[in-house]
């Protein structure tokens, strides 16, 4: 899994991996979701994903950062931001790579995703 200039060209349906770019590691998952370890560096919720209409859920050192959603294309749609506040909101989603919003809270759909995910992975 790769993501954020790891791939060569996403945009053009490339889903090579580029030499060093940033790579996430799978530890399983559930139906169309994936989670992803990101061991050292900055954690970022990837841009594109192999996979069209995958959902990624990131983990970094035990807890869960993100839960992101692809579209057909392979594009990022929804991005859920669990460890830090936008406007004042936590968790809060993006749409589309758009930071521009006051701070979009999360769905009763989407929290039950999240305790899910952190109940089966043993995730904080």
């Amino acid at each position: 899994m790769g993501s954020r200039a790891s791939f060569k060209s996403a945009g053009g349906g490339d889903f090579t991996f580029v030499e060093n770019g940033q790579t996430y590691r799978t530890i399983g998952g559930f139906d169309n979701l994936r989670v992803l370890i990101k061991e050292k560096g900055s954690v970022k919720a990837p841009e594109f994903s192999h996979t069209e209409n995958r959902i990624y859920a990131v983990v970094q050192k035990g807890v869960l950062k993100h839960l992101v959603y692809y579209d057909e294309k392979h594009r990022q749609a929804v991005s859920i931001d669990l460890t830090h506040s936008h406007h004042g909101v936590q968790p809060h989603k993006h749409i589309y790579l758009d930071h521009s919003d006051k701070g979009i809270p999360i769905s009763a759909e989407e929290q039950r995703l999240v305790d899910r995910v952190k109940k089966e992975f043993n995730l904080k």
